[in-house]
């Protein structure tokens, strides 16, 4: 243009007791699903997916249920509902203009090496990309393995390269509509690109508006921006979360919207993004005391037309990315490129682990999708790797 999180593992039954649950996290105002809400605790993890719901299993009693901009709940397997709901997190002061952001911010970047590892380190990630063509799901695609990242942020002094990601990928599933009624094929992002756009972007200079809010106890400030006008064509919002304490951005949330952008042209076709929308929550491990992503997410709106303008559609195409075992003591064996169509990318399915997969549910619709298309025998139309 922006993270640790605890392993997750899901255990079958074991000689030791072992707790599970499932149930669906809700908005306590309104009631409406809450996506990307963490559910954890000191061995395992897992998160909420669009419809609010989610699975964990642990051999710990102990449950944090937590999303930004949320007040946070730590409860038991005994004592949890079927149905959590989650309030707001209260500001406690109205927000302030800043007229000189180098106090916050500052300090943010004098403590990076601090809190961020700026060196390589490995990982694991399950990520998720979801397509959908006015409206209605077309494409699915799940990806599980390991990574090797060169930093996790960029400083003056290390400029982005090619080679900074080396990834193993050791699970797939995709099933999804290769071209659209209008034959068009729409290309996903790569692992490179990808990983390169969840990054955060420095929207705190002399061309936005900057505020602060302060919550939970004042542990908290909310680095509100908007953009100015001078910024043409372009409209940012969004905010840093920062840790007082350390002076850690936790969170990173923008939205983009692109106004009066022109066209490309691709063959007989223009598109265009109009927006994008970016996420990233950054957990701080125990055992290092450095933080990582553990869960981001890139949402793009593209709209599509050809040279006659003769039609309009919208691609939406959103990525969830979560992440584990950081800085972990394994091997990383590069098996796919990093600069490749992530659903041209070819890897045999593998049923036991999907149906193990806890760390992110399958919505309902995402289910119904996969059982309509999965079994076409028409290639040109759909690609799968997913077999009964």
């Amino acid at each position: 243009m922006k993270f640790s999180l605890l392993p997750l593992l899901f255990f079958t039954l074991c000689s030791y007791s072992q707790h599970s649950i499932s149930a669906i996290v809700l908005d306590s105002a309104d009631n409406s699903p809450l996506e990307f809400v963490g559910i954890y605790n000191s061995k395992d993890h897992t998160m909420t997916n669009a419809d609010g719901r989610f699975q964990f299993s642990s051999s710990s009693d102990s449950i944090i249920i937590y999303r930004v901009g949320y007040d946070k709940q730590i409860t038991t397997f005994q004592k949890v509902k079927d149905t959590i709901y989650l309030n707001k997190s209260v500001l406690e002061l109205n927000e302030v203009t800043v007229t000189n952001e180098r106090t916050l911010w500052q300090k943010v970047g004098d403590s990076v090496r601090s809190n961020y590892p700026t060196y390589p380190y490995k990982e694991k990630f399950l990520l998720r990309g979801v397509l959908r063509y006015n409206g209605k799901i077309t494409r699915i695609q799940d990806l599980q393995g390991k990574l090797e990242r060169r930093t996790l942020l960029y400083t003056k002094e290390i400029d982005p390269d090619k080679k900074d990601f080396i990834v193993e990928l050791t699970n797939m599933r995709k099933v999804g509509l290769v071209r659209d009624e209008n034959d068009v094929y729409f290309i996903f992002q790569s692992f490179y690109g990808l990983f390169m756009d969840l990054i955060p972007v420095n929207a705190t200079g002399d061309d936005f508006i900057l505020s602060e809010a302060i919550f939970d106890n004042g542990k908290k400030v909310n680095l509100n921006f908007q953009s100015k006008p001078s910024i043409e064509n372009e409209n940012f919002s969004g905010h840093y979360t920062i840790n007082t304490e350390n002076n850690a951005m936790e969170h990173f949330k923008m939205h983009v919207a692109l106004e009066n952008k022109p066209f490309s042209e691709n063959a007989n076709t223009k598109y265009r993004t109009i927006s994008y929308d970016k996420e990233i929550i950054l957990s701080k491990s125990s055992k290092t005391n450095k933080y990582y992503i553990s869960s981001a997410k890139y949402d793009v709106r593209v709209e599509q037309t050809d040279k006659q303008n003769s039609y309009t559609s919208y691609y939406d195409v959103s990525f969830i990315l979560t992440t584990s075992d950081n800085e972990g003591d394994f091997e990383v064996k590069k098996n796919v490129s990093t600069s490749k169509d992530l659903f041209k990318i070819n890897y045999p399915y593998d049923q036991s682990y999907w149906n193990s997969q806890n760390q992110l549910l399958l919505t309902n619709e995402m289910l119904d999708f996969i059982e309509k298309v999965k079994d076409s025998s028409n290639e040109f139309k759909v690609r799968s790797n997913i077999k009964n």
